[in-house]
């Protein structure tokens, strides 16, 4: 993502997951579900760990903070 138009959709996205989340108990089809948007706003260094891309021109768009946060969660609880 590069473009704010991106980051906002990706934002509203986020915050509408995990609105879902919320009321959902199917976890397992909520990660199939947004799976995607988990991989647009991840950076994925080579040799590092995954971290969250939430910022653009001094702007940190925080549903897709505690969006990638609350994934991650869910597959950990998911695979252990």
């Amino acid at each position: 993502m590069k473009k704010e138009k991106d980051f906002l959709n990706a934002n509203e996205n986020a915050k509408e997951a995990i609105k879902e989340l919320m009321f959902d108990a199917n976890k397992v089809k909520w990660l199939r579900k947004y799976q995607g948007l988990f991989k647009k706003v991840s950076i994925r260094p080579k040799g590092l760990p995954e971290i969250v891309n939430c910022n653009l021109n001094g702007i940190t768009y925080c549903f897709i903070i505690e969006f990638h946060q609350e994934y991650k969660l869910v597959q950990h609880e998911l695979t252990n």
